[in-house]
């Protein structure tokens, strides 16, 4: 998938957080999930010499292709023993040390693991217990294709009808504590 559809799988998350009752509209704690949703969901593509964490921080060619070599794109990042580092790794930092709680830790590995499952529905596929099976779980989405774009839209409207009460909260239109309360 595309770094856009994992960026916007990691907003649809953090909206089933919300409206699940994991996040409230607590301001900095919220936002701080929100983030970490999705650095998460672009995270395992630090194997890849375009991926859209690069992009945003200007990363050289050269280091870029250097990562790539070195883990092999979809190999280890892409793998669930990598989001288990995430989660142990996540919680530990985030929720411990840090003090920010077990949802945030546990919203990186959600991000980590939403790009392993959206990666799975590629053509190119996830080896999910790589070095242990090289077996590949795959589908039939083309990176950048049209049923990618299809997904990317259909994912989009959900995030929207999902999230309508907190975009509507956000721009004053109406009060959720009414609502909800």
């Amino acid at each position: 998938m595309m770094g856009l559809t994992h960026v916007l799988f990691g907003l649809f998350l953090f909206l089933m957080f919300w409206r699940s009752g994991l996040v409230g509209l607590d301001g900095s704690f919220s936002g701080v999930v929100l983030g970490v949703l999705v650095v998460g969901s672009v995270l395992p593509d630090l194997d890849h010499p375009v991926g859209l964490m690069y992009s945003l921080f200007g990363v050289p060619k050269w280091l870029r292709r250097g990562v790539g070599k070195m883990v092999g794109q979809r190999g280890f990042l892409h793998t669930i023993w990598t989001a288990l580092i995430v989660l142990v790794v996540g919680y530990l930092i985030l929720g411990v040390v840090l003090g920010l709680g077990a949802t945030v830790g546990f919203g990186l590995f959600a991000g980590y693991l939403g790009h392993l499952v959206l990666d799975s529905l590629t053509v190119r596929g996830v080896a999910w217990l790589s070095p242990l099976s090289h077996k590949r779980i795959w589908f039939v989405v083309g990176t950048g294709g049209m049923v990618e774009r299809v997904f990317f839209y259909l994912l989009a409207l959900a995030s929207v009808i999902i999230g309508y009460p907190l975009i509507a909260e956000v721009f004053g239109l109406i009060d959720l504590g009414r609502v909800f309360g």
